[in-house]
């Protein structure tokens, strides 16, 4: 930290902008690490939801199909800034596509016209518990790695915090000695 004045007198003015132009970035990049660290979290949310959702899923025998919507909009809305959250739930997403659409074909190539009835719907997508258990690891795997660059960014953060009140206390002292040697400049005058 440098203070390089044009001349021999500092202002508090002038170090008031010397403490500005020195805080601002440090704003800013802290700024940028609280929202990325907010949007991890929330990142974190919806791949724990979506594992919550597969174990219900295997459990209780209901349709996979129905999670292929949440795995498209945790893709969409947190793949780009965390491509590893992508690189989690698309082979998830992949199987259960695949399975729909066979189960899908299997429905369209029934006789139903044929027979003069209503179209039949796809069979429900199954989940195994082996597939479950699979992709709650691999869901997991990148929670834990989520968890742990929090943690490496709580630290920056820490950091960036500690630069802001070193820079406000060296601004401070400055304004501070300089007040006291105008009024030690006065009193010797009068």
């Amino acid at each position: 930290m440098s203070i390089n004045p044009t001349t021999n007198f500092m202002s508090n003015e002038y170090i008031l902008g010397w403490m500005e132009a020195k805080t601002e970035s440090i704003y800013g990049n802290m700024r940028t690490a609280m929202d990325t660290s907010d949007d991890r979290a929330h990142a974190e949310q919806v791949m724990n939801s979506i594992k919550s959702k597969i174990a219900d899923a295997a459990a209780n025998h209901t349709d996979g199909a129905l999670l292929r919507a949440d795995l498209e909009d945790a893709i969409k809305k947190y793949g780009t800034e965390f491509p590893e959250l992508k690189t989690a739930l698309q082979p998830v997403l992949d199987e259960l596509n695949t399975r729909y659409e066979k189960n899908a074909s299997a429905a369209n190539n029934f006789p139903w016209k044929a027979l003069n009835c209503p179209a039949p719907l796809p069979e429900p997508v199954s989940i195994s518990k082996d597939d479950s258990d699979r992709w709650s690891k691999s869901i997991d795997g990148q929670v834990e790695a989520f968890g742990k660059a929090d943690q490496l960014s709580m630290i920056n953060i820490q950091e960036y915090n500690a630069q802001l009140n070193q820079a406000k206390q060296t601004a401070s002292a400055l304004m501070d000695a300089a007040d006291k040697s105008a009024s030690a400049i006065i009193n010797h005058i009068s």
